[in-house]
């Protein structure tokens, strides 16, 4: 198989798993994160069994194979296998432990919840930013800014999309496994939640087109004779984030799919249909990792300090023998990954049960909605 189409198809490859481990941590980080704020709409105590809607070991398999595909068909962009560890580790251990009550050390906990949310798309919203990086000679990569410097205001509206987009996977997933009054206050937390991301995917899509700088690859980029690192010619343009869906027209249904499936899911829990709630929620992140993906495309890591330094799809990949055998393993584990997660899903119990409910709710007349 061709050098250049096996990039392509790593590309999708890894796109496909990183929409994966999103989605497996949204059914749990928008569950925990709401946990607290269900408590309070409904007036009961809620004893978590475990609030990850699926297995620790499934999340745990989602980032270990992302982690190493990263490193193995993209060697050379050595740190974003590092920062997805991080998150996951974040993911992980903010795990609320005990009956969940209004105490201090539950909200704390709720709070610490929403680093691994918003980090996601504080990450993204980097990307598109550009990193600040220089590669020298070596092909050693330095960082020129600093922790704080990469929660910029374009960056924190990206991670709130991403909050709200998982806030409302988790609240829908309550809804249809949750017990009791846990349904009625996870729809309208949904609903919320549904609302919110239509506001900021809007809001970012138009600050994106508006005012934020892209980058462009020089015609001809694509050959194979420029598939080392430092000699691809990037050029900055408005229209850089644009280019890719003014050229491939179909591309445009990527952000309706993400605005369509929000809609979805808010008139499907309105109408207490959990199971396409859930399903419209997955469509939105789906979509949303996808318009991302398009947009950037073929730029992995674009630099906002050298430009040539930019890491794409086409000058940051193994050689063709290693993507080759790779390709090989990926067909036969990532259909296994993928059936045993929705295996998991499909019989694991509902894990988010009601313990108490005080009079007050169960004798409420108050519209949900």
């Amino acid at each position: 198989m061709d050098h250049e189409l096996l990039k392509f198809i790593w590309w999708l490859l890894i796109g496909a798993l990183l929409i994966g481990l999103v989605i497996v941590e949204g059914l749990d980080l928008g569950a925990r994160v709401l946990l607290p704020f269900m408590q309070g709409q409904s007036g009961a105590a809620l004893q978590p069994v475990r609030p990850a809607s699926l297995p620790r070991r499934i999340k745990l398999l989602w980032l270990l194979a992302l982690s190493c595909t990263l490193s193995a068909a993209w060697p050379t962009v050595g740190w974003l296998p590092g920062l997805g560890g991080l998150i996951g580790v974040l993911a992980l251990r903010c795990e609320p432990c005990g009956q969940a009550t209004r105490s201090l050390r539950t909200w704390t906990a709720q709070v610490i919840g929403l680093m691994p949310a918003m980090l996601i798309g504080v990450v993204l919203g980097n990307l598109l930013l550009g990193m600040p990086f220089s590669r020298c000679a070596g092909q050693v990569s330095h960082f020129h800014g600093t922790l704080s410097g990469l929660f910029r205001p374009f960056a924190l509206l990206v991670g709130l999309v991403s909050l709200s987009m998982l806030c409302q996977l988790g609240a829908t997933w309550a809804m249809l496994r949750g017990a009791g009054s846990l349904r009625p206050a996870a729809r309208q937390l949904a609903c919320r939640a549904g609302v919110v991301f239509l506001i900021s995917f809007s809001t970012a899509a138009l600050w994106l087109a508006a005012d934020l700088r892209g980058y462009t690859l020089a015609e001809g980029g694509h050959s194979a004779a420029l598939c080392m690192p430092g000699q691809w010619v990037v050029l900055p343009g408005n229209t850089g984030w644009q280019a890719n869906f003014r050229a491939w027209p179909a591309a445009i249904l990527a952000p309706v799919l993400a605005v369509g499936g929000t809609i979805l899911s808010l008139c499907a829990a309105a109408r207490g249909r959990a199971g396409l709630a859930v399903v419209a929620s997955a469509l939105t992140i789906t979509a949303m990792l996808c318009c991302v993906g398009v947009a950037l495309f073929p730029f992995i890591v674009p630099s906002s300090v050298q430009l040539s330094a930019s890491m794409t799809v086409w000058n940051a990949a193994s050689g063709e023998k290693t993507m080759g055998m790779m390709l090989i393993f990926a067909s036969v584990l990532m259909p296994m990954l993928l059936a045993y997660t929705v295996g998991a899903g499909l019989t694991s119990r509902n894990r988010l049960s009601q313990v108490a409910v005080v009079d007050s709710f169960q004798h409420s007349t108050r519209p949900i909605l």
